[in-house]
């Protein structure tokens, strides 16, 4: 029996379409395809039990409006609901809580409860579909809604569901800062458990046979070379003036202390509270008190220049941690006679220089920080080029085992490879030279261990596959992948090494490019000015790949988060979001920047993330909590805030001449992150704000140790470099 659908009234709050009869066979079956087998048994049952020969109009009226929660009497409604029309409904109005069935896997249980809401989707089509893969987690069947979410993002793969319910149970329940692991080791810092100690151990030991074994260090050595240089030589690669120096305004609101930091000399945090001018005799006695209190250890660097990259040297369990730190190359007045060039696209060369400090770490019974607040931290090397400013550094971040390679009192800090203003990317092999007197060595770099460019372009973005090849972006938008051992000959020859894969990625320049090291290092992420995100497999990079939805600017770094199996950055829309590996075209918001986000860091032993903006604030906050709780509200909890602003003229050296205000002790907030929470356009308009080249942060880098795993290092277009415990 059918009815025309001019017989039913309908009603506009209805907004489920009307039922359908039909004689075919196979009607109603395109929305199961991807059902498993009981669960198609169990819509069978349902479709056996709910239709009937015979339309009832009434019964069809009150199921409508009971779910519009109105009664019978007083509104309208078209019909009950198929089979298929049910599954959308519930796959829309179902509680996203995992305990809710029994079907659900033991690893996607969790303890967290959330009030239950009604989420009305569009119904599904069933023509023009366009399978991804994977299951569409907005069109689930009604039991399981909390697993098919779960599956779309991680997969169902036995290791990859361990890798995330391990995760969750390590990290979940930190809200913005990292905790300092327990004796147990079961909450806080702990390595990536896609990374487990045996194949880290495996990686340490017969991934460096190359170098320790097979003649890989006398490689390097006999390419590297440089000279010793004095104090005065150095200080040209440094800075112009010698009694450049910045003040800095730093303590308690209100009570803030003045503080004139000269060049590559540290200031304690803790200085700013106990100089802080008191109000009265009742605040003395309580700032005699607050002295013996716990405090937040840190420490305060002039570089001389604004900082540009800072990067932590892995692979250091000992009592003292390494911090490479690169500036930009100072602004110049006189531009006369200077031809109109892009700096991009163009290579310069000048000199520059890459700083290497020293920091203390102790272990006190009154003390829950690592970072030593007696011993200051000191300049130990600086590395002087003449090959432009170093645009982009990363350390060899695979584990290694430090043996000795060969050269005594010497102390081997790690395989740096940057991409200098030239266009050339080069690999540095770092040592100290191990003395007991805390002296500054300046050394000189006339050729790098390893010196590569590809033709015709320029060099933009490096980063690690291996503790043997590297992964390199270039300005016209193609990928190459190098191999430093075997080296075919020193970088002083006239023919530089041919990569070993230069294929097209992008149409325009590769500005930022990160690797899914450890989970899956075949796997790289690009951007591009373009707008474009790509997510590329080395495996087959012409055909494996998939593109994000475009952006009208491009983030400014992306990086690889572990524990949520995705890559995260700050878009145009002052909004930090992730882009999972298995949903890349679909991304996911999980904080609000106050402004621009210029600087990101991810853990390396933890699941919180680190992001510098525009404004100079500094916040931290958990992504994965937002990723596998979407009801959850996300929070970010405000480090500090670095602010400039102009005084007088410019310096000799072409920087700007001014004072700097640092604010801190922020309570977390919330960060929402919901469509139209953002900014709101003017006049048809949306209003972005310009700030200070000195006010903004620059860099910023997490430890990469579980002991260091909570020290942060921000740089500053001001000059200055914050390093801090931020482990609760």
């Amino acid at each position: 029996m059918q009815v025309s659908p001019e017989s039913v009234r309908k009603s506009g709050r209805a907004r489920q379409p009307n039922r359908k009869y039909a004689n075919e066979t196979f009607t109603g079956l395109e929305a199961i395809d991807s059902a498993s087998e009981h669960e198609v048994v169990s819509w069978q049952e349902a479709e056996q039990h709910s239709d009937s020969d015979e339309f009832d109009e009434e019964h069809a009226l009150e199921e409508a409006n009971e779910q519009e929660g109105v009664s019978s009497a007083g509104s309208d409604a078209s019909g009950t609901l198929t089979p298929n029309e049910r599954s959308d409904s519930a796959a829309s109005d179902a509680d996203v809580d995992i305990d809710s069935t029994q079907e659900t896997p033991i690893l996607l249980r969790q303890s967290i409860r959330y009030r239950p809401y009604v989420l009305r989707r569009r119904p599904k089509r069933s023509d023009g579909v366009h399978v991804r893969g994977i299951t569409d987690p907005v069109h689930i069947p009604p039991k399981g809604v909390k697993p098919d979410y779960i599956y779309s993002l991680f997969g169902d793969a036995t290791r990859d569901l361990v890798h995330m319910a391990r995760s969750r149970d390590q990290w979940c329940h930190e809200a913005t800062l990292p905790r300092r692991p327990n004796e147990t080791g079961t909450e806080g810092m702990h390595h990536f458990f896609s990374h487990p100690e045996e194949k880290r151990q495996l990686e340490a030991t017969r991934g460096w046979e190359w170098y320790y074994d097979h003649g890989g260090h006398q490689h390097l050595s006999k390419s590297q070379a440089g000279v010793s240089l004095g104090a005065d030589e150095a200080f040209a690669h440094l800075a112009p003036s010698s009694e450049s120096s910045r003040t800095v305004f730093m303590g308690p609101y209100g009570r803030q202390a003045r503080f004139d930091l000269p060049i590559l000399k540290p200031l304690a945090l803790s200085e700013a509270w106990d100089q802080a001018p008191s109000l009265n005799l009742a605040e003395n006695k309580a700032s005699d008190r607050s002295k013996s209190r716990k405090r937040q250890d840190g420490w305060l660097l002039n570089v001389g220049r604004g900082a540009r990259c800072v990067e932590w040297a892995p692979n250091h369990a000992g009592d003292t941690q390494y911090l490479a730190v690169s500036t930009f190359r100072p602004k110049s007045n006189d531009t006369s006679g200077q031809p109109k060039v892009s700096p991009a696209f163009t290579a310069q060369s000048f000199p520059s220089s890459i700083q290497i400090w020293s920091f203390s770490s102790r272990k006190a019974p009154q003390r829950r920080s690592l970072l030593d607040p007696d011993l200051s931290p000191c300049l130990r090397l600086v590395m002087c080029t003449d090959w432009g400013d170093a645009k982009h550094l990363r350390w060899c971040p695979m584990p290694r085992d430090l043996r000795k390679d060969g050269q005594e009192g010497k102390i081997t800090i790690g395989l740096l490879a940057g991409v200098w203003s030239d266009g050339y990317v080069r690999v540095l092999d770092v040592h100290l030279d191990q003395c007991e007197a805390r002296q500054t060595s300046f050394v000189k770099f006339t050729s790098a261990a390893f010196t590569a460019k590809p033709p015709s372009t320029l060099c933009t973005c490096v980063i690690w596959l291996s503790p043997t090849d590297l992964a390199v972006g270039c300005a016209n938008g193609y990928l190459a992948l190098w191999s430093i051992y075997p080296y075919p000959g020193p970088s002083s020859s006239a023919s530089l090494p041919r990569p070993d894969l230069y294929t097209p990625l992008h149409d325009s320049y590769i500005s930022s490019l990160s690797s899914a090291y450890p989970l899956l290092p075949h796997l790289l992420a690009t951007a591009s000015p373009s707008g474009h995100l790509r997510l590329t497999s080395l495996l087959s990079p012409q055909t494996d790949y998939v593109l994000a939805p475009r952006l009208r600017h491009p983030p400014s770094h992306i990086h690889f988060s572990e524990p949520c199996q995705a890559f995260i950055a700050a878009d145009e829309a002052e909004t930090l979001r992730l882009w999972p590996i298995r949903r890349f075209f679909g991304p996911i918001s999980v904080a609000r920047c106050p402004s621009q986000g210029l600087a990101l860091g991810v853990g390396r032993v933890h699941g919180s993330v680190i992001l510098g903006c525009e404004d100079g604030t500094v916040f931290v906050t958990s992504p994965l909590r937002k990723l596998l709780f979407p009801k959850l509200t996300s929070w970010q909890c405000p480090v500090f805030k670095h602010e400039f602003a102009r005084w007088g003229g410019r310096e000799g050296n072409g920087n700007q001449r001014g004072r700097i205000r640092i604010t801190e002790g922020y309570k977390a907030q919330e960060a929402p992150v919901l469509r139209g929470t953002g900014k709101r356009a003017v006049e048809g308009m949306v209003v972005a704000t310009i700030y200070e080249d000195e006010g903004q942060v620059r860099c910023v880098s997490w430890g990469t140790e579980v002991n260091i795993g909570g020290w942060v290092a921000v740089g500053m277009g001001s000059g200055l470099v914050r390093v801090e415990d931020l482990a609760i």
